[in-house]
């Protein structure tokens, strides 16, 4: 038997040693006499905090064993083992919303994010003029070239496909404000060919062609950038302000002016191209001046590119005051999000998430070529023809001009508050009415009605394709987002093509009668709603056909 002093020496006790088993008198607790002391028991949990256990004891805990098949999971270095033996994952917490306040009041609005429409000015200017021509180009012009070649009365047309052939290969080459400065100097030159030169027609086709290939250019990188830099609560009135608005107000301008310089059968020194060209040379040189000055880039592109700077400081610089603020920060984070998950997706799937959108804007954008084509001017002359006077034959292309216009600003006010959908579905189901009046009316020459319901149809087709410019914006993936919008434009400018190619038939709106009421019902299960929405929502939305 060993002795003790071989033994190894015992573990010193945890707590103090020296606790006292019982509180002393002098530390009873206040307004306690010493039977309340003893009653409340303070020595044995003066005990259990001073514990005289002189070895700690080690509890082991025997854990069942694990089902088949169980393979533990690869752990890190520094990690401890998670051991979930095949029990369900627990459930993940939501993902946060990001919060953007949307500021009460109209003028409020406008006045916050009044530099987001500045950035758009040079394209808003360049669509102006590219209006002018396409109104010249179905019918709105001097009579000295009402015999015209179908080559010259689609030049237009032509030039425009080819930009925007061109535009869909340049949307991570070339940046948007070098597209937008090169565009505005084609309207320029556009313009000069113009006002330079009477009734030259080589000179003359240049001039469609050039002003052609800028606004095809230009439409796909201005719809993208303008859905990526306008907020959430104004995104549908900056992109269709932008574009049909644009679009539309060129138009009119062209039907006032051929409406009244046109003097004469030859007139000279006041007539409508020489007007249209200095109008166009005008606009191209203030394009060049406000791509200059006042254009920002893509805070989307720029955090794609890597340079989150850069995009937090042009944030900063769409909307006024020019701090950065939380809704700067929350602008920035939902940004990232969108890149995020559209980095995510390879191009094979984005094409195929793209296809049903891109089927439903064909379809609206090709109704919308059809309710500006060459058979509305030779409805309106027809319908105007019960005068014999020329000059108010020609006058009644004002109202006809006023009432699109005036459809498109009536949408464009409202597209954020009452909504996209509803406003395109109230305008076709009004045109399929309104074509089967006209139709109905248009053999008899001498009723004067079907002037008026000509007007009042291009009222509600400003009305129902100015949300079109809103969905070209956010529907398409952002990796295929330009080169589908490019073809989308360049599917309305075939059916311009096609329309004006084709020999002039009076059953026309007996056809577009039946076709407007068809995408009515349509639209109304295949249309999504995207007012008020971010880009990533507005997105997932177009991702199914119903």
């Amino acid at each position: 038997m060993k002795s003790d002093k071989h033994l190894p020496p015992e573990a010193p006790a945890y707590g103090f040693p020296s606790a006292p088993s019982e509180a002393p008198q002098d530390c009873q607790p206040p307004g306690y006499s010493q039977h309340e002391y003893h009653r409340y028991d303070y020595s044995q949990a003066t005990q259990n905090v001073f514990p005289q256990q002189t070895q700690p004891q080690q509890v082991y805990t025997q854990h069942p064993y694990p089902p088949p098949g169980y393979a533990p999971p690869l752990q890190s270095f520094g990690s401890l083992p998670q051991h979930n033996y095949g029990l369900p994952e627990p459930p993940q917490p939501p993902p946060q919303s990001i919060v953007q306040v949307r500021p009460s009041g109209c003028f409020n609005r406008d006045k916050t994010n009044r530099p987001q429409m500045n950035v758009l000015r040079a394209a808003t200017l360049i669509f102006i003029s590219g209006g002018m021509n396409i109104a010249w180009s179905i019918g709105f012009r001097r009579t000295v070239y009402s015999y015209l070649t179908t080559h010259l009365r689609i030049a237009w047309f032509i030039g425009a496909i080819i930009g925007a052939a061109i535009s869909g290969f340049l949307p991570k080459v070339v940046p948007k404000r070098a597209i937008t400065l090169f565009c505005s100097m084609l309207v320029l030159i556009s313009g000069i060919l113009n006002a330079s030169t009477h009734q030259n027609m080589d000179a003359l086709t240049a001039a469609l062609y050039l002003n052609g290939i800028a606004n095809g250019l230009a439409l796909a990188p201005t719809l993208a950038l303008a859905g990526e830099l306008a907020v959430f609560y104004m995104r549908g009135k900056i992109c269709a302000a932008t574009e049909q608005l644009s679009f539309n107000l060129g138009i009119f301008l062209q039907i006032l002016i051929s409406t009244t310089l046109s003097t004469s059968y030859y007139s000279d020194g006041s007539n409508p191209e020489r007007i249209n060209g200095i109008l166009a040379a005008v606009f191209g040189f203030l394009g060049l001046c406000f791509a200059t000055l006042l254009f920002i880039e893509s805070p989307v592109d720029l955090l794609a590119s890597g340079q989150d700077l850069e995009a937090t400081d042009a944030l900063r610089r769409l909307q006024r005051p020019y701090v950065v603020n939380s809704e700067v920060y929350a602008q920035l984070a939902e940004h990232k999000l969108y890149v995020a998950e559209n980095k995510e997706l390879p191009p094979e799937q984005s094409f195929v998430q793209a296809t049903p959108a891109f089927t439903k804007l064909c379809i609206l954008r090709a109704l919308n070529a059809i309710s500006i084509s060459s058979f509305m001017f030779y409805a309106v002359l027809v319908s105007a023809s019960t005068s014999h006077n020329y000059w108010e034959t020609r006058w009644s292309y004002i109202p006809f001009g006023v009432c699109r216009l005036l459809g498109s600003i009536i949408a464009c006010f409202w597209m954020d508050s009452i909504g996209r959908k509803k406003s395109t579905l109230l305008g076709l189901v009004a045109c399929g009415g309104l074509a089967f009046g006209i139709a109905s009316q248009f053999h008899h020459p001498l009723y004067n009605g079907v002037t008026i319901m000509l007007d009042i149809f291009q009222l509600f087709a400003g009305v129902a394709f100015a949300a079109s410019s809103a969905y070209l914006a956010e529907a398409y993936p952002l990796i295929v987002k330009q080169h589908f919008i490019s073809v989308t434009f360049i599917v309305e400018l075939l059916v311009l093509i096609i329309i004006s190619t084709c020999d002039i038939t009076n059953d026309f709106f007996y056809v577009i009668g039946g076709i407007y009421p068809a995408v009515f019902i349509l639209a109304m299960w295949c249309l999504p709603e995207t007012q008020r929405t971010t880009l990533r929502e507005s997105q997932k939305k177009f991702r199914g056909c119903f």
